[in-house]
């Protein structure tokens, strides 16, 4: 699950605030204008869900592409690193 954080990172992508943990009333904006509503805040989580997700899966099938373009597996690439 997306952290409160990478929510506001989503949708202030210049900054311009701060967060205590994950609680929506702790955001203190640094120009002390500039306000994200409830609504957005909460329904951002689906969103950044998603596109972590989504890098997720393009980093897994580039290293599966990787190791298949090296023709050895993850273990024994783990071995190499090690």
């Amino acid at each position: 699950m997306a952290k409160a954080s990478e929510v506001l990172n989503y949708l202030l992508p210049n900054g311009g605030w701060t967060i205590q943990g994950e609680d929506f009333s702790t955001i203190v904006y640094d120009d002390g204008v500039t306000a994200v509503s409830k609504f957005a805040f909460d329904a951002a989580f689906s969103v950044v869900d998603e596109l972590n997700a989504e890098k997720l899966a393009t980093a897994q099938a580039n290293k599966a592409a990787l190791l298949e373009r090296l023709g050895i597996t993850a273990d024994e690439a783990a071995l190499l690193l090690s």
